[in-house]
């Protein structure tokens, strides 16, 4: 019996050994490609890229300090990441049009960054947990980013270079914290947080941009500066002790 017993603990051991520091590396070249990569463990390593037009990348990560890095150019390509765990981390990076990346994050200290560079792009990240963080840098016409966090001590960073793009940030808990940078022509951002202690900063400079800040909860700081013609600005808070500060020049 005690054979039987040690003998399955060496094969769980192993299995567990053999989850761990594992690496993945996919390229695609051409058109309606598809690559899935499913991880387990500990420090394991995910690396795709996919050049051309309608390809598909779907990475999965479950457990402690592992990787993403997903490089998508071309048309129409699509992205998926989803992380469990703690400390994991995702890169994507899509240059070209009709690009869509998708990363969803849960647990405790994970981050996420985006970048795209082309024509109406979208970025989409949800992370729930706590302390995790979220950078979006977008440069082009039409591109779109939306961020859901809920949780504790969460960051959003997103910065948009360009004309029609936007910005949509819903934060949940307490000591969040979103900050949206906008440069160029008619571009919009959306900036909701529900909770206590959470900050939002909004800073926009070219023509015809606005903004729109809604905090429900108590001790929330809003601060939205525009340099420019043609801004509109709407901060509305709700709760005790909110602070808002408005800046608007031509």
């Amino acid at each position: 019996m005690k054979k039987v017993v040690l003998s399955a603990f060496a094969l769980l051991f192993a299995t567990a050994m053999f989850a761990q520091f594992n690496g993945s590396s996919v390229v695609q070249l051409g058109l309606l490609n598809g690559s899935d990569v499913d991880q387990t463990g500990l420090l394991n390593g995910s690396s795709v890229t996919q050049v051309g037009i309608l390809n598909g990348s779907d990475v999965d990560q479950v457990g402690i300090l592992n990787g993403s890095d997903v490089d998508q150019f071309g048309l129409a390509n699509g992205s998926a990441v989803t992380q469990t765990g703690i400390a994991n981390g995702s890169d994507v990076d899509q240059i070209g049009a009709f690009n869509g990346s998708d990363v969803d994050q849960t647990g405790f200290g994970n981050g996420s960054s985006v970048t795209q560079i082309g024509i109406a792009n979208g970025s989409d990240v949800d992370q729930l947990g706590a302390f995790n963080g979220s950078d979006v840098d977008q440069t082009g016409l039409g591109n779109g980013s939306a961020v859901t966090q809920i949780g504790l001590g969460n960051g959003s960073d997103v910065d948009q270079i360009g004309a029609f793009n936007g910005s949509d940030v819903d934060q949940l808990g307490a000591l969040n914290g979103s900050s949206v940078f906008q440069f160029g022509l008619a571009n919009g951002s959306d900036v909701d947080q529900i909770g206590i202690a959470n900050g939002s900063s909004v800073i926009q400079l070219g023509a015809f941009n606005g903004s729109s800040v809604l905090q429900v909860g108590a001790l929330n700081g809003s601060s939205v500066t525009q340099l420019g013609l043609g801004h509109g600005s709407t901060v509305t808070q709700i709760g005790i002790g909110n602070g808002s500060s408005v800046t608007q020049s031509n």
